[in-house]
């Protein structure tokens, strides 16, 4: 298969990790690749290791930028605007590729006439996955929560002049949007490839990021907004699937919560007088209660949770369990 694959590698303060995950894009059994690196303002050490170890790229088209930091989703254009290959993969620069991951896609894209392939991501140290085990696609599916890693095989032809949203820059979801782009707009057909996974580095900012249901269901709201128009009616119902997912998600982080305080209240008995204790716990239920009432609030207000409601509730109905 003599395809060109365009590998874009983005890396931010990942000088511990990017020689690995360059070093298995050397490594690929699929050897027709052009590897663009993107090093976007690291202030560590990560733009001497990349120079150093671009010096064994067994690849002709090797090209490296490093400018000043402006986020994954202008990098990610700025990687589309320079991109030839007839497929496009993007690389985190702290994971990294079995040797037979980018054939495995390409093979399953050609048997199956697919046009986006995705994978598990494999958590390798702690051996387990990451996504859920029901990855196969429907669309239904993927309008309730994203299947396809960012990490996924494109084939180029269906990308057109579709771009990464900039005002989701550094927010959550940015990749979401640009798969839920090319299948809605460009008629993508994505295909889940359960022979490889890729090499999924869980770090602390990745946890925060996975973690945070606020910005997450912004984000979610915002996209969801600009395709509701193209969702086929069938597929509302999926939509109020996950509206109601979410309030079940909102009620444990409130449990949670709420345990956390009570964890606190009891440190306080422990360690302070009566009128400290007092005075620290109605501070924390005020602080706690202002939380929940403007996470429900910025939810509520939203455009798109406005749209949602009316489409759900077309009669002003409220949904019947």
């Amino acid at each position: 298969m003599d395809k060109k694959v365009s590998v874009v590698v983005t890396c931010y303060n990942h000088e511990k990790y990017i020689e690995e995950c360059l070093r298995s894009i050397f490594g690929q059994t699929h050897q027709e690749i052009e590897l663009l690196i993107f090093n976007d303002g690291s202030t560590d050490a990560s733009g001497e290791v990349i120079s150093e170890v671009l010096q064994d790229s067994p690849f002709t088209e090797t090209h490296y930028f490093s400018e000043k930091n402006r986020g994954l989703a202008y990098v990610r254009n700025d990687a589309l605007s320079k991109m030839t290959g007839d497929f496009l993969l993007f690389v985190d620069s702290d994971n990294f590729l079995n040797d037979d991951h980018i054939e495995k896609l390409l093979t399953e894209l050609s048997v199956t006439n697919s046009d986006i392939a995705y994978c598990q991501l494999w958590d390798f140290n702690a051996q387990r996955d990451v996504l859920r085990p029901d990855l196969e696609y429907s669309f239904e599916k993927e309008i309730v929560g994203n299947l396809i890693d960012a990490s996924s095989l494109v084939r180029t032809s269906k990308i057109v002049d579709a771009k990464f949203d900039e005002s989701l820059n550094n927010q959550t979801l940015e990749d979401y949007d640009f798969w839920l782009n090319l299948i809605i707009n460009n008629e993508a057909k994505p295909v889940y490839v359960s022979t490889t996974k890729l090499n999924y580095r869980v770090l602390n900012e990745s946890l925060s990021k996975r973690g945070n249901w606020e910005n997450y269901y912004k984000s979610y709201f915002y996209i969801i907004n600009k395709y509701i128009q193209k969702i086929p009616a069938e597929l509302i119902e999926a939509l109020q699937k996950n509206l109601l997912l979410w309030v079940d998600n909102y009620q444990n982080l409130v449990i949670d919560s709420e345990q956390k305080l009570a964890d606190k209240e009891q440190e306080l008995i422990n360690h302070n007088t009566q009128e400290e204790i007092m005075r620290k716990i109605i501070a924390d239920k005020d602080t706690h209660i202002a939380n929940q009432e403007k996470m429900i609030s910025d939810i509520t207000n939203s455009l798109a949770y406005r749209i949602l409601n009316k489409l759900l509730h077309p009669l002003g109905k409220k949904h019947e369990q």
